[in-house]
Formats: structure tokens, C-alpha cells, sequence
């Protein structure tokens, strides 16, 4: 390994990083985001609080992806840039759009995005195309 190589050891490039999966939808591809998600930001030396905050909305946004759009894939992607961590999840629904339920506390469902809003610092939902839409949440870490 040359000098130069070490010089970027445990710094983040300056156009950060970014990692991205390509799951089928299917109930067992939430286990494998919110765990894939997780190895990401732990890998990247993002504490466990970080962690386990996208592990609670990642499980969120994909069930949502898989239970409510009728997408053959979903994928995940982390962003790491600039002390802000961005999960983006896609599906190939963008007619049918993420609400916040209002089921009470006594619900057994309807309550994910209320979770992710009180969980992450930013989130929202985007059309991208008539294709695509994608929603996204983020974190701000200590670098």
C-alpha cells in the first residue's frame, strides 16, 4: 500500500460515499435492509445511536414499500456526506404516496411515517419521474 492510499485512511472523500442494494419485494427483504443498512453506517464508524435509529425507520419505510406499493423491487441507498447520513428507498409507485395514519394508540398499523418523522431529523417523500418515487430520511453524525 503506497503513502499516498494511507492519507484517506478513516476520512470521508470529498464527494462522500455512497452505498446502494437492490432487493426483490418481499417480507424478508426488510430484515435484509434494516440489517444491511446498519453493517453501512457501522462500517463507517457511525455510533450505535445512529444506527439503531435508521435500523427503526428503515424497517418503517421498506414494510411500507413492500405492504402498500405492488413493487417488484425496492431499493436502498445510504449517503454519507458532510456529517449527514441519508437513507433513500425506491419503489416503482409513485401514484401511491406514503400518508401519516391517525390510528390512535391503540393501532396496529398506520403509525411508521409518524415513527420516522420523531426518529429522523429530515425526511419527505418525492416523485422522480412517473416512474420512480423515493422517500428519504437523515441523520446528522458527529464525524
Amino acid at each position: 500500500m503506497s503513502v499516498s492510499a494511507l492519507d484517506h485512511v478513516g476520512s470521508e472523500p470529498e464527494g462522500g460515499l455512497t452505498y446502494r442494494m437492490v432487493a426483490p419485494s418481499r417480507a424478508a427483504t426488510v430484515k435484509v435492509a434494516r440489517d444491511w443498512v446498519v453493517a453501512v453506517l457501522r462500517s463507517a464508524g457511525c455510533g450505535s445511536e445512529v444506527g439503531e435509529r435508521a435500523r427503526l425507520c428503515v424497517s418503517e419505510v421498506v414494510t411500507n414499500a413492500h405492504r402498500h406499493t405492488g413493487t417488484p423491487e425496492i431499493a436502498v441507498e445510504v449517503s454519507l456526506l458532510g456529517g449527514r447520513v441519508t437513507v433513500y428507498v425506491y419503489d416503482c409507485a409513485p401514484e401511491r404516496w406514503p400518508e401519516q395514519g391517525g390510528g390512535g394508540v391503540m393501532a396496529t398499523c398506520g403509525r411508521g411515517l409518524a415513527l420516522v418523522a420523531a426518529t429522523a431529523d429530515d425526511w419527505a417523500a418525492v416523485a422522480q419521474g412517473d416512474c420512480v418515487k423515493v422517500v428519504w430520511f437523515s441523520f446528522e453524525v458527529a464525524v
